[in-house]
């Protein structure tokens, strides 16, 4: 069995090549902090080297193409060409490995372990969709204070580059959400319950897209998508995470040593 990034490596490779030195993130699991790249090891080294790997390349591709490897995203939408079958079974794998991690609402995303791996084009049981964040306007003392951390365009605002797994700020026991964010790029993936009915799911995706605004479904029988700004910024994103009783004492931490 071979290590496996759950944030993929070429996120850290961006982050490092921009000397943003050392990399830092909450681990769900030991419930703290953690320096370096967050791995697991869950795969043979011909799944790790060879078909996750190629995964990883082709998403790596289409985020290059699209423009999300920069400092200070501004674009307020993007076209995004993709191929369907590589591109949710990269999430998937993301998706999966995360919860393998963090022993979380694993059921949900256990059974498309096969379709992860190229071996089934079952792709009934999820949807897929995108969106942006949209750039934070920075005050011209928080320019003052926070500048030396974050690229901040002429006209004050800011959308820094950096990845984050986390779950969909809202419970369902027909669903789960987990949102992938590369950059600005905002990917959910939309795993049902196994035991739905094609119609209930239809209703479902549209609840969901009532509440996720400005996220855009991403279509299996298309090519290409229009992805667009969502309503909120990638402090927004963070604001319950950090807010957790477990998270806020090591957030305080580490807002006194960058004071």
């Amino acid at each position: 069995m071979t290590r496996e990034h759950i944030i993929p490596s070429f996120t850290y490779e961006y982050q490092y090549s921009t000397g943003s030195g050392k990399t830092i993130g909450w681990q769900e699991k030991p419930q703290k902090i953690i320096s370096g790249e967050a791995k697991i090891k869950d795969v043979c080294s011909h799944c790790n080297s060879v078909v996750l790997c190629e995964l990883d390349g082709y998403a790596k591709n289409i985020l290059e193409q699209s423009g999300f490897f920069t400092q200070c995203f501004l674009k307020e939408h993007v076209n995004i060409n993709y191929n369907y079958s590589l591109l949710s079974r990269w999430l998937l794998k993301v998706a999966f490995n995360s919860s393998r991690a963090s022993e979380k609402k694993l059921f949900f995303f256990d059974k498309y372990k096969d379709v992860i791996l190229g071996k089934s084009s079952d792709f009934s049981g999820f949807a897929i969709s995108a969106g942006l964040f949209k750039p934070l306007k920075l005050t011209a003392l928080e320019i003052e204070k926070y500048g030396h951390q974050l690229e901040v365009d002429p006209s004050g605002y800011a959308n820094p580059f950096f990845g984050r797994i986390s779950w969909g700020d809202f419970e369902s026991s027909e669903y789960s959400v987990k949102q992938i964010v590369i950059g600005a790029a905002i990917f959910h993936i939309i795993a049902f319950n196994g035991d739905l009915l094609r119609d209930r799911k239809k209703i479902l995706i549209k609840e969901y897209l009532k509440i996720c605004k400005g996220m855009t479904l991403i279509r299996k029988n298309k090519s290409k998508v229009n992805v667009i700004q969502t309503p909120i910024t990638f402090l927004d994103s963070m604001k319950n995470h950090m807010l957790r009783p477990e998270v806020e004492p090591y957030m305080r931490e580490l807002s006194e040593k960058n004071n």
